[in-house]
């Protein structure tokens, strides 16, 4: 039951209709009576913006190599101020696990939690120590999982 760029990045309008064809679904499943033209109808207009993203990710393909040609003095990390070259130089140290490598040098510990930089650190540790993607982990999150201003109040 996924929704929005969780589900694949297709712009606001299809994390709309996802998160609706999410809800039906979920009823669905659990025995609750919905419209079914309803559910087929989001499924047609969910594709028609698949097909729009393959054409997006075909007319601009994201550069494979781009961890191996970033410049060490990239800004990864824009809350704690962390470059390319000091997620390298975390892994030249021999941490390739991204949570030893966040507190070598701080890659993710900022107010997004590294909502902004998690996937680029990763992509970076990943290259820099020679291992595949799926081994270098994912961060873990501290409180607060999502900052909220002041004056918030939340549900009992």
């Amino acid at each position: 039951y996924l929704a929005g760029d969780g589900a694949g990045i297709q712009g606001a309008d299809a994390a709309e209709l996802a998160g609706e064809l999410a809800a039906l679904s979920l009823l669905d499943d659990r025995g609750v009576p919905v419209d079914r033209t309803r559910i087929q109808a989001l499924q047609g207009r969910l594709a028609r913006f698949e097909v729009f993203r393959q054409g997006l990710e075909r007319a601009f393909p994201f550069p494979e190599d781009w961890a191996a040609k970033a410049q060490d003095a990239l800004m990864v990390c824009r809350c704690e101020q962390v470059s390319a070259g000091e997620i390298r130089a975390a892994v030249a140290q021999g941490h390739w696990e991204i949570n030893r490598v966040k507190a070598t040098c701080r890659v993710g510990m900022g107010r997004c939690q590294g909502r902004i930089c998690g996937a680029a650190a990763a992509e970076l540790i990943a290259c820099a120590s020679g291992r595949p993607l799926d081994q270098i982990g994912r961060l873990r999150a501290q409180a607060p999982i999502k900052p909220l201003p002041f004056g918030v109040e939340l549900a009992p």
